[in-house]
């Protein structure tokens, strides 16, 4: 619907559909402004320049225009269904922000997660009795509704989830911690998807799963989780109704996806000084453990991946900030000194140091060193505690490790590094012991806190 500018608002205006260009004029003329106006006036056609006569020109017709335009259709099934155990393996992009976890109840090897809320979903299909195999809707073949959005305008949704129970029903699942504005009408829109996809044979159902309702879940079937999140889904479809009722709360969500604020399990202070990336990792960690708590033979290890990234991102600085300024400029230089003579040194570390030297060039001059966090373990226990006397990058480990509280920060990264060693990168039992993960988390914490405080100290 153009809004011409000066002279040419006649021929816009006219210039528009026979059905439109009435309505318009008399919209101009008697009823904007209040009072008659011709829609020659050029203090009329200086208003229509506005912002707010635009705006408010739009809200007026395009409402209007759309329940002349759109068409409401019946979903119906289009193709015969295809199985997601003829989906095709796919990639994902693996990081502390988006983990990946293994189920045996579903076909692919990785399950690929994009929130911490995911994750423990995961945990949640990977032991209920009553699910039979579950999939992240995820890939080039995953399952796309078509809805329209706010803006009326054509765009697709892909729900978080595929679940079978034993009794043969089958679920779509959405798992959401902040709600948009577009979260309802994607609602709606799978309710009706999942109303076309039902048979006699298989009957679809719609799962809305809020954060907060998902963390006061303590539950070990599907089937519970599915009548306590029943008055979620309700309450986000009247959600419009809620706001108009109530606009003092219009853009919050539904009450009932309110995430539940428990107190923290680490000191406030101890969080203060991070910067957010770290602070951001330790908020999903604690959440992860909130999930976990409450649930019956969970293994507590993947709470831990978003500060596994967390501190060797921040050991491998610490690492670089030392190092980098001691190291030689000159390539010839940087490979005798990275190739310090060991020929006096006890033939059982012998290797060892060779390890440690090839690891620090790949850190120092590459970036792509190998568990940051552990190499400095090895920096700081070279310098404090091995009277071995080598030349080269050794030497500057032994100059630059040897700090105020540099003791505290071994004890601390040895505890963390030996943890992750053994029961989160490689398990050798699952971590199935509240109390000995609440620990462990605590002391994540406390060792990222003072990695980072030395960071900042240098």
């Amino acid at each position: 619907m153009p809004v011409a500018i000066g002279g040419g608002v006649r021929g816009a205006i006219f210039g528009d559909s026979s059905v439109r260009a009435p309505l318009l004029q008399l919209f101009f003329e008697d009823i904007l402004f209040g009072r008659q106006k011709s829609i020659f006036d050029p203090g009329l056609v200086a208003r229509l320049s506005g912002s707010d006569v635009r705006e408010y020109v739009r809200a007026v017709f395009v409402p209007l225009i759309r329940r002349k335009t759109v068409q409401h259709l019946v979903r119906a099934i289009e193709s015969p269904p295809s199985p997601v155990s003829q989906w095709k393996p796919f990639q994902v992009t693996v990081s502390e922000r988006h983990p990946v976890d293994q189920s045996p109840r579903t076909i692919f090897n990785l399950v690929p997660c994009n929130r911490a809320l995911e994750l423990a979903f995961v945990g949640l299909c990977s032991n209920a009795s009553d699910i039979v195999a579950f999939a992240k809707n995820a890939g080039p073949q995953c399952l796309r509704i078509d809805y329209l959005s706010q803006g009326a305008r054509l765009a697709f949704y892909a729900p978080d989830f595929l679940v079978r129970l034993k009794n043969g029903h089958c679920y779509l699942v959405e798992t959401k911690g902040q709600v948009d504005k577009d979260v309802p009408v994607k609602a709606a829109a799978a309710i009706e998807w999942c109303k076309a996809a039902s048979s006699k044979q298989v009957r679809w159902e719609y799962l809305y799963v809020p954060e907060g309702v998902f963390q006061r879940f303590s539950g070990n079937t599907f089937q519970e989780l599915v009548r306590m999140c029943a008055p979620s889904l309700v309450e986000l479809l009247n959600e419009d109704r809620f706001q108009e009722q109530l606009p003092l709360f219009a853009g919050m969500g539904p009450l009932e996806a309110e995430i539940y604020q428990a107190q923290s399990i680490v000191e406030p202070k101890l969080l203060d000084g991070l910067p957010e990336r770290l602070r951001k990792a330790v908020d999903e960690s604690i959440a992860l453990y909130r999930f976990f708590e409450k649930k019956q033979d969970v293994n507590y290890a993947p709470m831990f991946t978003s500060l596994l990234g967390a501190v060797d991102e921040t050991a491998k600085g610490l690492i670089l900030q030392k190092l980098t300024p001691q190291m030689p400029g000159n390539m010839e230089d940087q490979k005798d000194w990275f190739s310090p003579y060991l020929g006096k040194v006890d033939s059982r570390m012998e290797r060892h140091y060779q390890e440690t030297a090839r690891n620090l060039r790949k850190t120092l001059v590459y970036r792509n060193g190998v568990s940051p966090l552990g190499l400095l373990r090895t920096c700081l226990d070279y310098a404090l505690n091995d009277s071995t006397k080598l030349t080269g990058v050794f030497n500057a480990v032994k100059e630059e490790f040897r700090f105020s509280g540099g003791r505290e920060l071994l004890r601390q990264v040895t505890n963390i590094n030996d943890f992750r060693n053994t029961r989160i990168a490689h398990q050798e039992q699952p971590l199935n012991d509240r109390k000995e993960a609440k620990e462990a988390l605590i002391e994540w914490v406390a060792g990222l806190a003072q990695l980072w405080q030395v960071v900042k100290s240098q």
